[in-house]
């Protein structure tokens, strides 16, 4: 009987992390833990991170000031971003201007 090779679960995560859906998620899931750092504390008061699709992330921000104020930055985030994960993760960012009466509030 041919035993299998042993492999690490820090080896099995990395493939899964390279190779599946979960591991994308996990890529994504680090904009959000560490946005603050990424924009600044200042605009982590007024924007948050929504989704990411197709490379694009969704920030959605309380005002059309912070909204300019995102946009204006916008290059220097996708570059803090993308350092971060050590690839191309975010190529774009779209800026969505909440509703009257919505908030960034802890939810």
């Amino acid at each position: 009987m041919k035993r299998s090779k042993l492999e690490g679960v820090g080896n099995i995560l990395a493939k899964m992390k390279a190779t599946t859906e979960l591991g994308k998620h996990l890529e994504h899931a680090e904009i959000w833990e560490h946005w603050p750092d990424i924009v600044g504390e200042a605009v982590a008061k007024h924007a948050r991170p929504k989704s990411i699709k197709d490379l694009q992330l969704r920030i959605e921000v309380d005002s059309a000031v912070w909204m300019h104020k995102i946009n204006y930055r916008k290059w220097q985030i996708l570059k803090r971003i993308n350092k971060l994960a050590r690839k191309e993760l975010v190529s774009d960012i779209y800026i969505v201007l909440l509703a009257d009466g919505e908030s960034l509030g802890d939810e």
